[in-house]
């Protein structure tokens, strides 16, 4: 059986709507991380400056996250999943796959915060599709 998984991009340390959102990736990670479901964070670099490797684990530290982080080195999977489909305003985009890899839901982009009707959807997303069998 597979997994359940959040792919979530973000990007680096001075955007406030990822700030707001680390709470609650950790949040699902630590909660539903025993029942079936992986966080996998994507950070997309939005600087001039060139990619710096440890910067970016300095910030991951900061926001706690304790599941993988990958680079999506040029956007190059972001545009694959997201931007190609479209004008996008956010590219802080949540993608929410349920145990056989379809794409079940998805948060467009900017921030949910523990409470809001955006973290109530993934939330019960994440609760229906744990409960799905293959």
């Amino acid at each position: 059986m597979g997994d359940v998984v959040i792919v979530r991009w973000w990007t680096g340390p001075h955007c406030q709507l990822c700030i707001a959102s680390s709470s609650v990736l950790n949040e699902f990670h630590n909660e539903f991380g025993e029942s079936g479901l992986k966080v996998v964070g994507f950070y997309h670099h939005k600087s001039h400056d060139p990619v710096n490797k440890e910067k970016i684990k300095l910030n991951v530290q900061s926001l706690g996250f304790q599941f993988p982080v990958a680079i999506d080195h040029k956007w190059q999977t972001l545009q694959s999943w997201w931007l190609n489909g479209g004008s996008r305003r956010f590219t802080s985009v949540t993608f929410l796959l349920d145990r056989n890899g379809v794409v079940r839901h998805v948060h467009p982009g900017g921030e949910y915060i523990k409470g809001d009707d955006a973290y109530k959807k993934i939330r019960g997303m994440i609760k229906i599709l744990l409960g799905e069998k293959i």
